[in-house]
């Protein structure tokens, strides 16, 4: 019975590329595929993790949410990136992404955010986790030991609104694959703000400055903080979050994310 429930949602569930529309087969969804050249490192190795989304109850869909022509336009980010704090004294945050945002890599993430499509979390997340633990692995051992996942939080009433914050997901999802631990509870939205996705960059720094308290020092104290988001423009909330987190000790930060801008993110006004 379970196995004709899953193949019926599987055939329910459409199964057609997010950025172009084509419908996706079988050589592009699972172990079956011939990659193309110039393919970017580590795609051969995804397309080959065959990824699922558990809906429940043990059934789950393939969790194919790009063709291979559109996995093979995302943009690797090919080094690390910093966000830059003003009045630090030049003082820059790591900034972790497998990607550079392109179209592509926005309809993932909008998927996400705005449809309903956790069906995009296992594939984001294992790209973020590639990212994340490449970076945890260049560090000494004293900078890597005992991370923590910190989602960006939604305000609750966002939250409510859209049935689950997409950054904890993300986190959840990074966490399970790394084997680390993921705190959704260690500060807070106290501020409902506007969607930094419909303001311009001067906007966006005004809209989340002041946005989020901290609600657990205790957890945050002397803990190496890995801050987790969908993606990074201005660096405005990440920043935001950042100062106060930055109320307790603790021993380090970097910010993890789906996607980043090219330019280096300047930011001003936290």
């Amino acid at each position: 019975m379970r196995g004709f429930i899953s193949f019926l949602v599987d055939a329910l569930v459409p199964r057609s590329c997010l950025a172009c529309g084509r419908q996706l087969n079988s050589a592009e969804t699972g172990v079956e595929f011939r990659l193309p050249a110039g393919s970017f490192p580590g795609l051969a190795e995804f397309l080959a993790a065959d990824l699922a989304f558990e809906l429940g109850a043990g059934i789950s869909v393939p969790a194919s949410v790009l063709c291979l022509s559109c996995w093979m336009r995302l943009e690797p980010a090919d080094s690390m990136g910093r966000l830059e704090r003003s009045g630090a004294a030049g003082e820059t945050v790591p900034l972790i992404a497998p990607f550079f945002t392109n179209d592509e890599l926005l309809e993932l993430v909008r998927f996400l955010k705005y449809s309903g499509g956790r069906s995009a979390v296992p594939a984001l997340g294992w790209w973020m986790a590639k990212a994340l633990g490449d970076y945890l692995e260049s560090l000494p051992a004293h900078a890597s030991a005992a991370p923590l996942l910190v989602p960006v939080p939604l305000h609750p009433s966002r939250e409510k609104s859209r049935g689950y914050n997409q950054a904890f997901l993300l986190a959840r999802e990074v966490a399970a694959r790394l084997g680390i631990s993921v705190e959704s509870r260690m500060f807070c939205r106290i501020r409902n703000t506007k969607s930094q996705s419909k303001l311009d960059d001067s906007e966006r720094t005004t809209n989340v400055a002041g946005a989020f308290g901290l609600l657990r020092e205790d957890l945050a104290r002397t803990r190496n903080i890995i801050l987790v988001d969908d993606l990074v423009t201005t660096g405005g909330t990440a920043l935001a979050c950042i100062a106060a987190l930055e109320k307790a000790p603790i021993a380090s930060i970097a910010v993890l994310s789906a996607g980043r801008v090219r330019a280096p993110c300047r930011f001003s006004g936290v």
